[in-house]
C-alpha cells in the first residue's frame, strides 16, 4: 500500500473521529438543554390584588389605604413574577412624596421590595421577567435608579451592590434609553397601551431624580411622546397605528389605557362627555409636578383643520447592523430588545449569545432557545441561515420601523403605517384604523392563530391582535387599499393559517349601515365609511361587528367620506357603488372622486401615476418638520413654540409674549 494512500486513510479516520465527537457532543448538550425547567411567568392561583396604584391615589387623598395590597405586591415582585415593574412605580412615588403615610411596617416590605428586586438581565437569578422590551427597559432602571437614590448606602441584597452603585448602573441605562428614543423615536409606536408605561417612569425621574441631566432629557422625551399623543389623538381618542397594540384599545375607542391622560391634557368636556374614570400608573403623570405640557402640544390635539401627518418611528433589523447595535452592551441589546427582535437572521446569533451570558434559557418567553443553544451551532454561524431556511413565525414578532400616513379632518381620522412589511408574519403591529364619530373604530386583519394555547405567549398575535400575516396596506388622504395573499400552508412553528380576512365595522355604532354584497357603508352624524372587497361580505355569526371576507387572496379598500365633501349619505353610497374596482394578479386598481390609485402586491403604490415613496422623515406636518437622526427639533403651533436639543440639555417653551428655558450647562 502506497505511503500516500495511507495518510489519505488516517485523514479519513481523523475526519471520522472527529465527527463522531462532534455528534456525541452535540447529542449531550442536546440532552441538557431539554432538561432545563421552564419558569412560569406568573402563578394564575395566586389571588393578589397587586394594585399599587390605589394605595399612591389613597394617600394622595389622605385616606386610609389598604395594607393587604402592600402584602401583596411584596409577594408578587419578591417572586419576580412577570410585570413586576409594573408595580414599582406608584411605589417610588409613593416613598418620596408620601413615606409618612405608610405604617412603620409597610414602609419596611416596601423597603424590602426594592432592596431584594433584580433590575436587569445581567444581575443575579433565574426568572421568566420580561425585562426587554421599549417600556420595560425604563420601568426598570427607573425604578432602581430611584431606589438607589433613596437608599445610597444600603446593601442590596440581590446583588450585594450599594444603593449608589445600582444608581449608577441604572443611570446609564436610563440615559441610553433617552437617547435612543430622541435618535430613532419609539418601537412601540403610537400605542396606547405602552406609551402609559413610558410616562409613568419619566414622570417619576422628572419629578425626583437629582441629576439635572436626566431631568432634563426626560422631560425632552416626554415632550416627544406627547406631541405623538397630540398629532395622532382624534376628539380626545388615541388610536393610530401602532406597534403594539391590544384588543379593547383597537376596537373601542373610549377604552384605550391613554384616556385619562388625554383627559388631562384634553378636557372631555369639549367633546361633551365626562373623563375615563381610569387610574392606573398613569396617575403618577397626572401628579406630575416638575413638568408642564408644552402650549404647542396642547393647540395641536385641539386642532380640527385638515392635515397630513407623516413620521418616521424606529428602525428595521438592516439598520441595527450599519449603526453597530448588534452585540451584548447595554446599548446594543437594549435597541434590538427593544424591537422584540430575537429569531431573526440579522439577530438571533446575537439573542442566544446573550442568552448564554446571562442563563436565561429557562425564561418561558424563551423558553424554545433552548434548542439551539449548541456549540456546533455558535461556531459554524448555522443560526442565521437557519433563521432564514426556516422563517420561524417569531420572527414577525420584531417591531421594525414604521413610516406612519395620518389624514386627520374635522369629520374622521385614517392613519397607517405605509407598506409595513407586506406578507410577513405579524404580531401586535396594528397597521391601519379609521375613527369616526360614535366612538367608531374600523380597520382589517388577517386573524392569527396564537403561538401558544396557554403561557406567556398565548393571545398574540390573535383574532383582533396583531395579524396572521402582514397585508400590503398603503393609505393617500381619505383612501386605505390592502392587499392580502397569505399562503396556503403553515410557516415554521405556526398553528394555522385562516382562510378568510375581516373588518371591524360595528353596526351597533353607526347611526346608519348597509351591506350589500362587497359593499359595506356607514354613517355616523355627518361622517360616513366605505369598505369594498373582493368576495362577498357578512357578519361572523352571532356578531354586528365582525365582517367575514372568505378567501385567501383578497383585498380591502377604504374610503371616508361626509357631508361636507359628498353631500348626502345616498349621494356617497352611489358615488362609491360607481368607482372602477379591478383586482388581478396581485394588482388592484381603484378610481374615485377623479383620482386613481395603483397598488401592486410588494411593489409600488401610485396615485395618478405618480409613485409613492415612503422613506418619511423623522417628522413631517405642519407642525414639525425634521429629518431622522435630528440634532434639534422644534414643534409650532401658530405663536405656540418648543425648541427641543437633546445634545445640549435644552428645552425651551415659548408661547404668546412669554419664553420659558429649561437648560443645563
Amino acid at each position: 500500500m502506497s505511503t500516500k494512500r495511507i495518510g489519505s486513510i488516517r485523514v479519513g479516520r481523523v475526519i471520522v473521529v472527529i465527527l463522531a465527537l462532534l455528534v456525541a457532543w452535540t447529542a449531550v448538550q442536546t440532552s441538557q438543554n431539554l432538561q432545563v425547567e421552564k419558569i412560569p411567568a406568573r402563578d394564575r392561583s395566586l389571588k393578589l390584588n397587586v394594585n399599587s396604584n390605589a394605595v399612591l391615589l389613597s394617600l394622595s387623598r389622605g385616606e386610609d389605604y389598604d395594607r393587604a395590597i402592600i402584602e401583596d405586591v411584596a409577594t408578587y415582585v419578591g417572586r419576580r413574577f412577570d410585570t413586576s415593574d409594573f408595580r414599582l412605580q406608584s411605589l417610588a412615588r409613593i416613598l418620596y412624596r408620601y413615606p409618612d403615610g405608610l405604617l412603620d411596617d409597610d414602609f419596611q416590605t416596601v423597603k424590602s421590595t426594592f432592596l431584594n428586586f433584580k433590575y436587569w438581565m445581567d444581575q443575579p437569578g433565574e426568572d421568566s421577567i420580561c425585562f426587554w422590551s421599549e417600556n420595560h427597559q425604563l420601568l426598570f432602571a427607573a425604578s432602581e435608579y430611584l431606589a438607589g437614590q433613596y437608599w445610597p448606602e444600603e446593601v442590596f441584597t440581590n446583588t450585594g451592590l450599594t444603593g449608589r452603585e445600582h444608581l449608577a448602573l441604572a443611570r446609564n441605562r436610563i440615559l441610553t434609553w433617552l437617547e435612543q428614543r430622541w435618535q430613532y423615536g419609539f418601537t412601540e409606536w403610537y400605542s396606547n397601551t405602552y406609551y402609559v408605561e413610558d410616562i409613568a417612569p419619566l414622570a417619576n425621574l422628572i419629578d425626583f431624580a437629582e441629576d439635572p441631566e436626566i431631568v432634563i432629557k426626560a422631560q425632552i422625551i416626554l415632550d416627544l411622546l406627547l406631541y405623538d399623543l397630540a398629532s395622532q389623538s382624534w376628539r380626545g381618542r388615541f388610536i393610530s397605528s401602532s406597534g403594539r397594540m391590544y384588543e379593547k384599545g383597537k376596537r373601542y375607542p373610549e377604552r384605550n389605557g391613554m384616556q385619562a391622560v388625554v383627559d388631562h391634557i384634553w378636557p372631555p368636556e369639549q367633546w361633551q362627555r365626562g373623563p375615563s374614570g381610569r387610574l392606573g400608573m398613569d396617575l403618577n403623570f397626572l401628579m406630575i409636578e416638575n413638568y408642564e405640557v408644552p402650549p404647542a402640544i396642547e393647540a395641536i390635539g385641539n386642532d380640527d383643520a385638515t392635515v397630513v401627518i407623516k413620521a418616521s418611528q424606529g428602525l428595521n433589523l438592516d439598520e441595527l447592523v450599519e449603526k453597530d447595535l448588534v452585540g451584548v452592551e447595554d446599548p446594543q441589546i437594549m435597541m434590538q430588545l427593544a424591537m422584540e427582535a430575537f429569531s431573526n437572521p440579522e439577530v438571533i446569533s446575537n439573542t442566544v449569545r446573550y442568552m448564554r451570558l446571562h442563563n436565561m434559557f429557562g425564561n418561558e418567553f424563551l423558553y424554545d432557545f433552548r434548542y439551539f443553544n449548541l456549540d456546533v451551532l455558535k461556531y459554524t454561524g448555522l443560526l442565521p441561515v437557519l433563521s432564514r431556511i426556516l422563517n420561524p413565525v417569531t420572527n414577525g414578532v420584531a417591531i421594525q420601523r414604521a413610516n406612519t400616513y395620518t389624514y386627520r379632518t374635522a369629520d374622521f381620522m385614517i392613519a397607517t403605517a405605509q407598506a409595513y412589511h407586506p406578507g410577513s408574519f405579524g404580531d401586535q403591529q396594528h397597521l391601519w384604523n379609521a375613527q369616526l364619530p360614535n366612538d367608531i373604530s374600523l380597520f382589517t386583519t388577517h386573524p392569527a392563530a396564537p403561538l401558544s394555547d396557554e403561557g406567556a405567549l398565548s393571545g398574540s398575535p390573535g383574532y383582533w391582535v396583531g395579524s396572521g400575516r402582514f397585508p400590503h396596506v398603503v393609505q393617500e388622504e381619505n383612501v386605505v387599499i390592502n392587499i392580502f395573499q397569505p399562503p396556503a400552508g403553515k410557516g415554521f412553528m405556526e398553528k394555522s393559517v385562516q382562510d378568510f380576512t375581516h373588518a371591524h365595522f360595528p353596526a351597533s355604532r353607526f347611526d346608519e349601515h348597509n351591506i350589500e354584497g362587497r359593499y359595506a357603508f356607514g354613517r355616523a352624524g355627518d361622517s360616513y365609511a366605505a369598505l369594498i372587497s373582493a368576495s362577498p361580505l357578512a357578519y361572523a355569526e352571532g356578531s354586528d361587528s365582525d365582517l367575514i371576507q372568505e378567501g385567501m387572496d383578497a383585498y380591502w379598500i377604504f374610503e371616508a367620506g361626509s357631508a361636507n365633501r359628498d353631500g348626502d349619505y345616498e349621494r356617497f353610497k352611489a358615488r362609491i357603488l360607481a368607482n372602477e374596482v379591478n383586482f388581478e394578479a396581485g394588482q388592484l386598481r381603484y378610481a374615485s372622486n377623479a383620482r386613481s390609485y395603483a397598488l401592486d402586491y410588494q411593489g409600488d403604490f401610485s396615485v395618478d401615476g405618480e409613485v409613492r415613496l415612503f422613506d418619511y422623515p423623522r417628522f413631517d406636518s405642519p407642525w414639525a418638520s425634521e429629518e431622522r437622526e435630528p440634532e434639534t427639533i422644534r414643534i409650532s403651533h401658530g405663536e405656540h413654540t418648543l425648541e427641543l436639543d437633546f445634545h445640549a440639555r435644552k428645552r425651551q417653551i415659548s408661547r404668546v409674549g412669554q419664553a420659558l428655558t429649561s437648560m443645563l450647562d
